[in-house]
C-alpha cells in the first residue's frame, strides 16, 4: 500500500491534471474575475486611506504650524501689554510722585506763609503793647504838657528805629 501512493499512475495523472484545468477554467470563468475585483477594490481603498492619512498628516503640520504663530503672536501681544502696563505704571507712579511734591511744597510754602503772617501779628500786637506800655510810663514820668498823639508817635517811630539798628549790628 505505500508503493502505490508513490508510484505515479497515468490515468491518476491525466484525471488530476483534467480536474486542475477544470478547475482553473471554473475559477476563471466565475470567480477570478470577483476576486480581482475584490482585490482592486482592496487595494484602493488602502491606496486612498494612505492619501487620507498624508493629507490629514500635512492638514496637521499645517495647524501645527498655525497653532505655533498664534503662540509666538499671543507671547508677543502679552508681552507687548506686560510692556504698556509698565510703562502706564511708572507714569502713573511719576504722576503721583509729583503731584506728592506739589502737593508737600504747596504746605510748606502755606505754612511759611502762615507763620510769616502770624510772625508779623505777632510783632504788631508786641509792638502795640509796648507802645502802651511805653506811653503809660512816660506818661507817669513826664506827667507834661505833650498830648497822648504826641506820645504815640514818639514811641512809635522809636520803636520802628529799632529793627534797623538789630540789622546794621
Amino acid at each position: 500500500m505505500g508503493k502505490e501512493l508513490i508510484q505515479p499512475e497515468i490515468g491518476l495523472i491525466f484525471w488530476t491534471i483534467v480536474t486542475f484545468i477544470a478547475v482553473a477554467w471554473v475559477l476563471k470563468k466565475f470567480a477570478w474575475r470577483p476576486i480581482l475585483a475584490i482585490i482592486e477594490a482592496r487595494e484602493k481603498a488602502i491606496r486612498e486611506s494612505l492619501e487620507d492619512s498624508k493629507r490629514a498628516r500635512e492638514a496637521a503640520e499645517e495647524a501645527l504650524a498655525r497653532n505655533k504663530e498664534l503662540v509666538a503672536q499671543a507671547r508677543g501681544e502679552s508681552a507687548r501689554i506686560v510692556a504698556e502696563g509698565q510703562k502706564e505704571a511708572e507714569r502713573i507712579r511719576a504722576e503721583i510722585l509729583a503731584k506728592t511734591k506739589a502737593d508737600s511744597a504747596a504746605v510748606l510754602e502755606q505754612g511759611r506763609r502762615q507763620i510769616e503772617f502770624e510772625t508779623k501779628q505777632a510783632v504788631a500786637e508786641l509792638k502795640g503793647t509796648v507802645v502802651q506800655v511805653a506811653l503809660d510810663a512816660a506818661g507817669k514820668v513826664i506827667s507834661a504838657s505833650l498830648d497822648d498823639a504826641r506820645h504815640r508817635r514818639l514811641v512809635e517811630e522809636y520803636l520802628d528805629e529799632l529793627p534797623d539798628l538789630k540789622e546794621s549790628h
